[in-house]
Formats: structure tokens, sequence, C-alpha cells
């Protein structure tokens, strides 16, 4: 593209004055040397002037207040989504913390050093870390099967 079709690309963007310095200094520039550009430019001046001049349409006050009372719930709904999100996230995390070391803390207090160190503690506990595991999972996708289902049944309410 030459520098020129740039140009007229740029002319209705000066005329409402959306460019950037740089921009307006390129347009301004090469319609000092260009009569076709030039004219056009006062052109889009014509356009932007007429339309600035149109009365601006006013929403209804009642609009305006329903539009406001809508965002609110909408933010509200979104921070208590992010509220809930964080909580179940931090529930989560602790109670698999708390299983996981719920076993070696149980042998250690009932059996002391030796139970842990023990072959098949090894054993039982990657046994029931695994079951712990897939019990967690399966919760988990019964939970965000549950909540598509309830976002669903908001949007059709």
């Amino acid at each position: 593209m030459s520098e020129h079709d740039e140009i007229r690309e740029l002319l209705s963007l000066a005329a409402a004055g959306a460019l950037d310095s740089g921009e307006e200094e390129r347009v301004t520039r090469h319609i000092r040397s260009c009569a076709l550009c030039s004219s056009a430019l006062d052109d889009w001046r014509l356009i932007a002037g007429g339309l600035r001049r149109l009365p601006t349409p006013q929403p209804s006050r009642g609009v305006v207040e329903r539009a406001r009372a809508m965002a609110e719930v909408r933010f509200g709904e979104e921070a208590e989504h992010r509220w809930n999100r964080n909580v179940m996230i931090f529930l989560v995390a602790f109670a698999w913390v708390l299983t996981l070391l719920s076993w070696p803390v149980v042998r250690l207090v009932s059996e002391g050093l030796q139970g842990l160190l023990d072959p098949r503690f090894n054993q039982a506990w990657i046994g029931f870390a695994t079951l712990t595991t897939l019990g967690w999972l399966g919760g988990g996708v019964a939970a965000v099967l549950l909540s598509v289902r309830q976002r669903r049944e908001r949007r059709l309410a």
C-alpha cells in the first residue's frame, strides 16, 4: 500500500480528531502537497462538523435506572461467584492437605517413628492416597456438573 493510500484511509479519522500526533503530522505534511487529499479532508471535515451539530439522543431516566440496577445485580453476582470460587479452592486445598497428612500423622502418633519407616506403611499410604484422590476427583466432577446445571437453570429463568 502506498503512502498516498495510507493517508487517504486516515483522512476521516483526522477530520474527527482521532489521530495521534505522529499520524496527524503525516497527514498534514501529505495534504500540503496533495490537492486531492486536501479536498477529501475538507469534505470529511464538513461531514464531521455536521455530525457534531446533530442532537445527541438521551435515554429516558427509567432506561438509565434499569440499566444501572441490572449492572449492579450483575456485578454483585460476579463478586459473589468469585468469592465462592476462592472459598471452594481454599477448602478443597485444605481438605486435600488434611486428608493426605492424616494417615502419616496417625501412624506417627500410634506407632512412633518406627511406624513411618515400615515399608508396608508406604504401600498402604500410596493406596490410601490413590483412593482419596479418586474420591476427590469424583466429588469435583459432581460439583462441576451441579454448577453447570445451576447456571443453565438461572439463564433460563
